[in-house]
């Protein structure tokens, strides 16, 4: 053999040991990251299992049904609720019904101001036509003019709050709005019409304030 083919032979072999030793350690490198996979995965299976069982100990506890004291407790904390809603409401409605009856006096005892102030001018007038009545110049038809103008302010004054007269003369007698006070013999005014008023009758809106007092023509 010569000496050539010794050292081929001699590289050859170095050559296979250095691939065996590679491959060796890369056998060994994979070993170990394979075992620290496994103890993570042990890790995270231990740590799973703690939390179950905190998790397991959370629920049983939630799960607990509460204790007779514990429920006293709750319903004595509820029935002290409700009872101060209940003192704040039956102090709130009382407050509100004192309100409202005071209210109430007030308006019915000053329901009428608002007529007397448009009455007011009117009875200024019938004051001054007395006065002007007992003076010696003064004049009956100028007196009577100032009566009738009193008159139309009362009836204007009137008018603003619906009070209205109530029509009889020549009406068919109406029992719900006339009340007839006799009867007397008419060539102009059809039998059981109204003949004669005695005095007027007014009505509030649609409500009668009283009815008109009238004689109804008929036979004798």
């Amino acid at each position: 053999m010569s000496k050539t083919t010794t050292n081929q032979n001699e590289t050859q072999t170095e050559t296979e040991d250095m691939f065996q030793e590679d491959q060796e350690f890369q056998e060994t490198e994979n070993l170990d990251e394979t075992e620290k996979v496994t103890e993570q995965v042990s890790a995270s299976a231990e740590a799973t299992e703690e939390g179950d069982d905190s998790v397991d100990e959370e629920t049983e506890v939630s799960d607990r049904e509460p204790t007779v004291e514990e429920r006293a407790a709750h319903a004595e904390s509820k029935y002290k609720e409700m009872q101060d809603r209940y003192l704040r409401l039956n102090a709130e409605f009382d407050n509100y019904k004192k309100r409202m009856m005071r209210e109430n006096s007030d308006r019915l005892k000053y329901f009428n101001m608002e007529l007397i102030k448009e009455l007011l001018p009117s009875v200024d007038n019938l004051e001054r036509a007395i006065s002007h009545a007992g003076d010696e110049n003064s004049d009956l038809e100028n007196m009577i003019e100032g009566l009738q103008m009193v008159y139309k302010g009362m009836q204007e004054a009137f008018g603003k709050f619906g009070v209205s007269e109530i029509e009889s003369i020549g009406k068919e007698f109406d029992p719900n709005c006339h009340q007839a006070v006799g009867m007397i013999e008419s060539q102009e005014v059809p039998e059981n019409h109204v003949a004669e008023e005695c005095l007027k009758g007014y009505y509030l809106h649609d409500r009668i304030i009283r009815p008109t007092m009238v004689r109804v023509s008929g036979k004798g």
